[in-house]
């Protein structure tokens, strides 16, 4: 199963440039925000991913990706790589193309080289999460198409003007009795009446809100007069059992009053003796810090990888490797040195040998 896809793609979140070891880079790229005329639409800004085969060198960024993922040695991050790229050259072999999810698709041409096409979409960038493409039309498409409404409504209008000329003369309607009328005047007296209610019950409800509220505020305000205070009555008996057997309790009939002056402490000869070994801690010199020189030969793994690579470092006959923990990392380390120069000339002294490849220096601080 091949799980390099997933490794680039979180890669290229933070990074611009990821490389295969053996295989190529693949290198991010910022694409502006554009407008495409044949749409009539905007387009968001985004970031897109090219492939160059020429970069082939290990520069550690995925065999560390996979050490942190699942818990193994450098060296045996550097063999799932291989494999998995030896996966993915079988499949352009055989199918002519291997696709990356999320990325790109990855082509096998006629002159047996690789070539890369990128997502379209571009790739997942948090920056540029959630922008979206908008239409807008150019203005001499706008002020065609109002032209046109205009065009439309007046034509409507003068379709309606036509349709109500020929309006034919409709009868009278017929007299209406004088009993019907006496009914009419009496519920047009009645539909005053009761319009003229609802407004009085309008502002009947609006003078009573303002009594209660009146009301209210006179009832629920406290008096200016001086506060009583209220005497507590707790039990005290059961604060007695709740309380641990340790903490004294104090007397009912001991009353704790507040002084307005503060009353200054009264050290005794006990209490000097305590604080002067505290205030002689104070004052101890930090001795100062060491410092010296070491070749890396293993970064950013887990304490049991790093102890079981020193030991087998150690059956090799390299008897000064060892590990060094910090903070925020796990190194497997080689040799102590004063000076960087001379860190730099064993390593190039040991350089042809497996474990010292991919090894650089670093400063030590003790």
């Amino acid at each position: 199963m091949i799980e390099i896809n997933r490794h680039i793609e979180i890669l290229l979140l933070s990074n611009d440039c990821v490389i295969v070891p053996g295989f190529g880079g693949f290198m991010a790229h910022h694409v502006d925000a554009r407008y495409d005329g044949r749409d009539n639409m905007f387009l968001p800004p985004l970031r897109t991913v090219g492939f160059n085969p020429q970069l082939t060198m290990n520069d550690s960024l995925l065999a560390l990706s996979y050490v942190e993922t699942y818990d193994i040695s450098y060296p045996e991050a550097l063999r799932r790589i291989e494999d998995e790229v030896v996966e993915i050259r079988q499949s352009l072999e055989n199918e002519g193309k291997f696709e990356i999810e999320n990325i790109g698709m990855l082509f096998l041409n006629e002159d047996g080289n690789i070539s890369f096409e990128p997502c379209e979409a571009g790739i997942l960038t948090p920056d540029f999460y959630g922008l979206g493409g908008f239409d807008m039309l150019p203005i001499a498409q706008i002020g065609n198409g109002e032209q046109q409404n205009e065009n439309q409504n007046v034509a409507m209008t003068v379709n309606l003007a036509k349709e109500e000329q020929p309006v034919k003369n409709e009868p009278e309607a017929p007299a209406v009795p004088a009993s019907n009328s006496v009914f009419i005047a009496e519920e047009e007296e009645e539909e005053e009446k009761a319009e003229f209610i609802s407004i009085k019950k309008s502002w009947l409800r609006n003078m009573a809100a303002a009594c209660i509220a009146l009301i209210a505020f006179f009832t629920i305000s406290t008096p200016l007069g001086s506060p009583t205070i209220e005497k507590s009555q707790i039990d005290t008996g059961m604060l007695t059992r709740i309380m641990p057997k340790e903490i004294a309790p104090v007397k009912s009939n001991e009353l704790l009053l507040p002084t307005d002056e503060p009353k200054l402490m009264e050290t005794t000869p006990t209490d000097k003796a305590e604080k002067a070994p505290a205030i002689a801690q104070d004052r101890e010199i930090a001795t100062p810090s060491t410092s010296y020189y070491s070749i890396v030969l293993a970064s950013r793994v887990t304490k049991r990888n790093a102890a079981s690579y020193v030991e087998h470092l150690q059956g090799k006959g390299f008897k000064e490797a060892r590990v060094l923990i910090t903070d925020n990392n796990v190194k497997v380390i080689y040799g102590n040195y004063r000076s960087e120069s001379e860190a730099y000339n064993t390593l190039n002294r040991l350089h042809t040998n497996e474990a010292f490849t991919d090894g650089w220096i670093t400063k030590v601080k003790e």
